[in-house]
């Protein structure tokens, strides 16, 4: 996976956790902790496949 796949897999995966949370209602605080839960989970399975 190159770096301009990451970097546009990356920025939807934020959209979809900030326009997903404002639907169910999560705060602004819960949406920004849970964009770093996403992408650090995303940034490990993106070294998981690295290897």
């Amino acid at each position: 996976m190159n770096k301009t796949t990451s970097s546009i897999i990356s920025f939807i995966l934020i959209g979809l956790v900030v326009f997903g949370g404002r639907r169910l209602g999560l705060g602004l605080l819960e949406r920004v902790i849970a964009v770093i839960i996403v992408l650090g989970l995303f940034e490990l399975i993106k070294r998981k496949l690295k290897k």
